[in-house]
């Protein structure tokens, strides 16, 4: 690297690939353009050297370089959501900006952008861009923060800019508990057809894809037990996927009552064994968009109106507090990541915490990354629901 005069300023130069390069320019005198080249021959002596030009690489054609390695780690649902978070958040407001542009302040200013929204000025009451939930917001940022990460470890910029965010406050969302007469009350309102899948939702804490995605092989009626080992997905284009459960402790073999396993029986007659266990009168795969429609219309008959599907785990955890189950046993059965996550849902709801108890959930966090905790209790608070298009695409 040498320094040399450049018009009225100073530049510092180097060889690479056998060719002449500019790393910087614009240098008012020699002395300080002498000064930064000793800087950047310490960093190259320490293998600290960062090559100016790469930070100069917009954040638009950094994407375009990083997206698809980071896709192929994803699952088919994380694949369609964080590739919409890209092209509708990352990529329109900040794509314009070279990579060492983009600072704490910039974030900032792009996190109070997704919150507010852009109004319509020619449409009163429409949307150019929708404003984003607290959750979404949250999510479009650690989705940054793993674009700006990889461009650290691959010498782009020296820090990730994203460290130091201040994030929206995830607000939790209140959960109902039906008492046993009361989800006696639901089940006689729900059509005799649907009756099954309620009681098991209800009586097993399953998550909706899992039961919904449930095959004849993995269930024992007889024995009174089944096992997750996989969950059915409701892709933006209309099609089913199905893949692993959310989380590692996901798969796991939960058991039923003889109630249950008494309502299940004639679901498993004269069907092969890779048959879905669940289905629609027509014999379809029960899709969650269709079954809310006549939720909506139960649990207002039954006198429920706004219980979700998902306050049916709820309810089976609440129920399972209530018998005294260990926190650690309740964690198991609902496949929950770690017994923190299990202990910030449902923690208040127990009379009385143990000691043992107490040490299991520190030993827990002690590996838990905070956002990655807080995202998994906001999801399991807020249930498995479908892609909102009002949330991740604006009105035109």
């Amino acid at each position: 690297m040498w320094v040399e005069k450049n018009g009225p300023t100073y530049r510092i130069r180097d060889i690479v690939d056998g060719k002449k390069v500019t790393l910087e320019k614009g240098w008012p005198n020699k002395t300080s353009a002498k000064k930064r080249l000793t800087t950047l021959k310490a960093d190259q002596l320490r293998g600290d050297f960062i090559d100016p030009r790469a930070g100069k690489l917009t954040v638009a054609a950094w994407v375009e370089q990083w997206w698809p390695g980071h896709e192929t780690g994803l699952k088919p649902t994380s694949r369609q959501s964080e590739g919409s978070r890209v092209r509708m958040h990352v990529v329109p407001l900040l794509g314009h900006l070279a990579l060492d542009e983009v600072d704490n302040q910039t974030i900032q200013a792009w996190i109070i952008k997704l919150m507010t929204g852009l109004p319509d000025l020619d449409r009163p009451g429409k949307w150019v861009r929708r404003p984003l939930s607290a959750k979404t917001t949250r999510s479009c940022h650690g989705l940054l923060h793993s674009l700006m990460k990889a461009a650290v470890q691959a010498r782009k910029i020296r820090t990730n800019p994203c460290g130091d965010t201040k994030l929206p406050k995830l607000v939790p969302r209140e959960m109902r508990f039906l008492t046993e007469p009361e989800a006696g009350r639901l089940h006689a309102a729900v059509p005799e057809h649907w009756r099954p899948l309620v009681l098991l939702l209800v009586s097993t804490g399953l998550r909706w894809g899992e039961a919904v995605g449930l095959q004849l092989k993995n269930l024992d009626v007889l024995g009174g037990r089944l096992t997750v080992v996989r969950a059915m997905h409701e892709m933006a284009d209309g099609s089913l996927i199905f893949g692993t459960p959310k989380t590692a402790r996901g798969r796991r073999t939960v058991t039923f009552t003889p109630k249950v396993s008494a309502a299940l029986t004639p679901l498993v007659v004269d069907k092969d064994r890779d048959d879905l266990v669940f289905t629609t009168p027509t014999g379809k795969p029960v899709r969650s968009r269709n079954f809310r429609r006549g939720w909506l219309e139960w649990t207002a008959a039954a006198g429920f109106g706004g219980l979700r599907i998902h306050d049916l785990r709820h309810t089976q955890a609440a129920w399972l507090i209530s018998g005294n189950v260990p926190l650690s046993a309740i964690s198991q059965r609902l496949g929950h990541s770690s017994i923190a996550v299990t202990d910030g849902i449902y923690g208040h709801l127990l009379p009385q915490v143990d000691a043992g108890i107490l040490r299991a959930v520190a030993d827990a966090l002690e590996h838990i990354d905070p956002d990655a905790l807080a995202a998994e209790m906001d999801e399991e608070a807020v249930g498995e629901v479908e892609p909102k298009a009002a949330e991740d695409v604006g009105e035109r």
